[in-house]
This record gives C-alpha cells, sequence and structure tokens, in this order.
C-alpha cells in the first residue's frame, strides 16, 4: 500500500540520515479521544478505560500516514504550513490499519474487557482506529508499533523516543520502504540537502508539489531522481 507521511523539512533529513521514523505515543497525538471512543458514561468506568489506555501507550505506539496528498489542508497542518515535505512509503497491507470515521461514539463492552484484564486484538484494532468523522478529511492509515520490538533512545529531557526502521532498496526486510519524496509548494529544501543525507548507494524519486489551477488540489510535476553522497561510516543517529 503507498501511504504518505506529512513531515517538516527537519525531520524528513533526519529520518532520510538516521533512516528510521519516529513512532508517536498515543499519548501523544493530537485528538483528545484517542483511544477512548467507545461509548461509556458513568465515572467508575472512564476511570478504569484511562487506567487501561495509560497501560496501552507504555506497549504501543503508531506512525501516521494519509492514503493520499492531495488536500492542502494536510500539508497546512502536518507539513509545517507547505513549507514541509511528504514523505512517500509502501508499507505492508496486512500491517496498515484504515481508520473508521464516525458521528457518534462507538459500542464496545469496556467494563467487560478490563473485568477480564484485556481487551481482544479486534478491540484494540476498533479502540486504535475510531475516530471523530471530522477528522475524515485525513483519510489516516496508521501502522501500531510494539515498542519493545523497536529501537529506543533518550531524548534531552529524559523521555523515551522509538524508531521504527526504513529503507530505501525494495529489498529490504524493514516494514517501511521509503520511495519517494514530495517538496511542498513553499518548502525551501532543495535537491542538495537531500542528496547530502542519503547514503552514495540511495536513489531518492523527488516531485515538487504545486497548486492545482482548475482546483482546489495540490498535485505534482515531473519525478526527478536525486542520488546520495554519504558513506555508511558517515551515519549518525540523534533524537
Amino acid at each position: 500500500m503507498i501511504a504518505y507521511h506529512f513531515t517538516s523539512s527537519e525531520f524528513a533529513l533526519k529520518a532520510l540520515r538516521d533512516r528510521r521514523l519516529k513512532i508517536a505515543r498515543i499519548s501523544e497525538l493530537n485528538d483528545p479521544f484517542e483511544f477512548c471512543a467507545a461509548d461509556f458514561s458513568d465515572t467508575d468506568t472512564r476511570a478504569k478505560l484511562e487506567t487501561f489506555r495509560n497501560k496501552v501507550n507504555e506497549k504501543y505506539g503508531v506512525i501516521c500516514f494519509c492514503e493520499n496528498y492531495h488536500d492542502p489542508v494536510l500539508w497546512s497542518h502536518y507539513a509545517d504550513g507547505h513549507h514541509g515535505v511528504a514523505l512517500v512509503f509502501d508499507i505492508p497491507d496486512d500491517m496498515a490499519i484504515r481508520i473508521d470515521y464516525q458521528p457518534e461514539r462507538l459500542r464496545l463492552d469496556v467494563n467487560g474487557a478490563i473485568q477480564r484484564g484485556s481487551f481482544t486484538e479486534s478491540d484494540l484494532t476498533q479502540l486504535i482506529s475510531t475516530k471523530f468523522s471530522s477528522w475524515s478529511y485525513e483519510k489516516e492509515i496508521r501502522m501500531m508499533c510494539h515498542l519493545n520490538d523497536h529501537f529506543c533512545q533518550i531524548d534531552a529531557k529524559g523521555k523515551k523516543v522509538y524508531f521504527e526502521s526504513l529503507s530505501l532498496e525494495s529489498y529490504g526486510v524493514d516494514a517501511l520502504k521509503l520511495i519517494g519524496l514530495i517538496r511542498g509548494v513553499r518548502c525551501d529544501l532543495n535537491p542538495a540537502d537531500i542528496t547530502s543525507e542519503l547514503l552514495a548507494v540511495d536513489t531518492l524519486p523527488v516531485q515538487d508539489a504545486r497548486l492545482d489551477l482548475p482546483s482546489f488540489q495540490i498535485i505534482t510535476g515531473e519525478t526527478y531522481p536525486v542520488s546520495g553522497v554519504r558513506s555508511f561510516s558517515a551515519c549518525c543517529f540523534r533524537v
């Protein structure tokens, strides 16, 4: 499945240099209803679900993508006001979770699950993939990550930060395969900037976003290859 990850130019260059993408913790996502899409009203159940949510937050994280790059609002919200980029990934179909946008909170036996000590895998997927219908413009796709299986670093504030590895080789074993980069219409990232962060064996297809005159959509121009110059020994990993 082809999916698009919007980010700033700064973080895009870090992803290219370090060949990895930061995993978002559930508590860091911008919707306060994350993992709380179930319909519950009593205070006791709400407290139990919050406790369970905190436990899940310690074990799982997500990487968020969009199924297309055409909506200018996506670039405004997630790509530094069109100054950033969209990283183009090919991700395994069986790891892609499509968000289900609903006008009302879903019915789920929260109390029963908490009393059993766990939700089923289906319940977990439903909780992580249900959002309010107003978010539907995002056309979001998520990849859920078990944090214990991923590289972890401690940032300057002493906080654990987890990463998913990515590869630019079609034969690589990493789930994330970077197959392109789209520069936003206001992006001042030039090909030389990209070249300096790629390995000498890498070639990345790059496109420039532009405004579609007949519509309110973002489209792209011709694809041009950008090749790297760095040696593998020059790789450095920073949070």
